[in-house]
């Protein structure tokens, strides 16, 4: 059985529904220990914890997966940071891996007060800001992925599967 890395600000609700969905899936998920804390006595369901291992690390990306998902981690991430942490994620992945990453993009709608709104405190807390998919495109293209596909999934989030580049 594979097991799926996971790690993001988003990972544990997506991670809690996958493993309802697939039962026999198993996920290794990283995040700092206060993180964590949170994730295993609030988030993920009673009935889900056995089936994730939960992974304390300040690096955002578990080893040991063919499969790596990445849920809403490069919107606190400056362009440089984000472009280091997709390339360490490249590396981690096997040759025939994938990463799937989940990020919310732009608003289509220039006039949504709550994106704008998320978008400045984006921008003043962590030098990032919302990027438009284009800018997520090529933050993975800079740390060696290519795009294998690209779809809206919804509420202006966006799912990428990405692969080392040859």
């Amino acid at each position: 059985m594979d097991v799926l890395g996971a790690s993001g600000s988003g990972a544990g609700t997506v991670v809690n529904a996958l493993v309802k969905e697939f039962p026999g899936l198993r996920v290794r998920l990283a995040a700092l220990p206060s993180v964590l804390g949170v994730l295993g006595g609030q988030i993920l369901d009673p009935e889900a914890l056995p089936r994730v291992e939960l992974v304390p690390q300040s690096h955002p990306v578990p080893s040991g997966a063919r499969t790596l998902l990445l849920c809403r981690l490069l919107e606190w991430l400056p362009d440089e940071d984000a472009v280091l942490t997709l390339a360490e994620a490249a590396a981690a992945l096997p040759a025939d891996g994938a990463l799937v990453l989940v990020e919310q993009v732009e608003a289509a709608d220039p006039d949504d007060i709550d994106a704008v709104l998320h978008h400045l405190r984006l921008t003043a807390a962590f030098g990032s800001g919302l990027r438009s998919a284009e800018d997520v495109t090529a933050l993975a293209e800079r740390a060696g992925l290519g795009v294998r596909a690209c779809r809206d999934i919804g509420w202006d989030h966006r799912l990428w599967v990405l692969a080392p580049s040859d």
